[in-house]
């Protein structure tokens, strides 16, 4: 377990950050609906002094998602940081910021990678998945059915990339072509918890400039390096006439290649593009975005650990989470009761109850909760 030094606490509507165990594949990660449901699910948290990849495997663990973190990125940078009711998601963005990294969303699993990476990575896959099913690669339809079958793939510290790709092709059943062009590494231990063969092979090749092709009907792949350019063409759908399409999408996106063609719009972009043109274009899109009001205390729950904090710096940091304390500052100075004194604290999945209890019964402080208020009385 890593050693945090000064204030370190986590307030999750599911979950929070926790310690990792040294094999990632042990954990029932998330897949689907659920795996999308927990990355919106609020995050508050502080810390200091923690490397980046200690952070992201206590946030994998603690909130059952998979987090691939990219080679290329320096795992023992330590990361300050300060987030307050933001989604799971949102944190680890900022998180990964912090060390110049950005994050992609496949299913099933969060890549934090460069942004050069994380521009490229979905829309890989999909033009993977996409020539599954193109005549040009006379690939049939069960060998198809196949290569998209969902599987764990999973590898442990210190494993070497070669042997992870050829793991995933001996589940695929598929024959490398090009894999001296995979350096030799060694890797920290991660899994994927449901992933296709399109999906697998892009997160570990994308990590050496390097995408692939299919080959000899599906039965093998050939290492190839990421084109300069990674688009697909879609024919967005809309309501409007094309012309006035095509216009919004212009203003939108000037940077963008879009054009005519008849009663239709084309367009050539990364799958984030052509997701943003859809809501763009979607008659029912949403005037402003629905912020989300911060979660209840007593659906929060808390993992923390820290040495000599003042109570009233605690105290501080929940009211940056809009959690309202009430109290007569003169009854508690007649009690005797000192907010400043320090004290020492560690907690591992608390309710919000028990959080409250450790902080204030060493002060002799009584607490009632009322969704974000708390009222605070001198113990009689």
């Amino acid at each position: 377990m890593v050693t945090i030094i000064g204030l370190f606490f986590a307030l999750f509507s599911v979950g929070q950050v926790g310690s990792a165990p040294r094999e990632p594949a042990a954990v029932d990660f998330l897949t689907g609906a659920r795996f999308r449901t927990e990355l919106d699910q609020a995050t508050s948290g502080t810390w200091t002094n923690v490397e980046f990849r200690d952070l992201l495997n206590k946030l994998s663990v603690e909130r059952r998602v998979a987090i691939l973190l990219d080679r290329r990125i320096d795992p023992t940078v330590r990361v300050p940081l300060d987030i307050v009711n933001r989604s799971l998601t949102e944190g680890i963005q900022e998180i990964a910021r912090k060390v110049d990294a950005e994050v992609s969303v496949p299913e099933n699993v969060v890549y934090v990678g460069p942004s050069a990476a994380v521009r490229r990575l979905r829309t890989l896959i999909e033009m993977r998945t996409i020539e599954l099913t193109a005549k040009s690669t006379q690939i049939a339809e069960k060998r198809r059915t196949d290569l998209n079958r969902r599987t764990s793939i999973a590898w442990a510290d210190l494993e070497s990339p070669g042997d992870v790709l050829r793991r995933v092709a001996e589940q695929f059943q598929l024959k490398i072509q090009g894999e001296d062009l995979v350096p030799y590494d060694l890797w920290a231990g991660c899994r994927l918890p449901s992933a296709t063969a399109a999906e697998a092979l892009s997160m570990i090749l994308i990590q050496f400039d390097l995408t692939f092709a299919w080959t000899d009907g599906g039965k093998g792949i050939e290492l190839v390096p990421i084109p300069e350019t990674v688009v697909i063409e879609r024919r967005p759908r809309f309501k409007s006439k094309a012309a006035d399409a095509l216009k919004a999408i212009q203003e939108e996106f000037p940077n963008l290649d879009a054009r005519l063609d008849g009663t239709d719009v084309i367009v050539k972009g990364t799958i984030e593009d052509h997701e943003a043109i859809a809501l763009l274009l979607s008659p029912n899109r949403p005037k402003k975005p629905v912020e989300k009001g911060p979660a209840p205390l007593r659906q929060r729950t808390f993992t923390l650990k820290f040495q000599r904090v003042p109570v009233r710096a605690i105290m501080a940091k929940l009211e940056e989470s809009s959690v309202v304390f009430v109290y007569d500052a003169a009854a508690l100075q007649a009690a005797g009761i000192n907010l400043d004194q320090q004290i020492d604290l560690q907690l591992e999945k608390a309710t919000a109850d028990e959080f409250l209890k450790a902080v204030f019964s060493p002060l002799k402080i009584s607490f009632e909760i009322d969704h974000l208020t708390v009222k605070l009385t001198p113990r009689k």
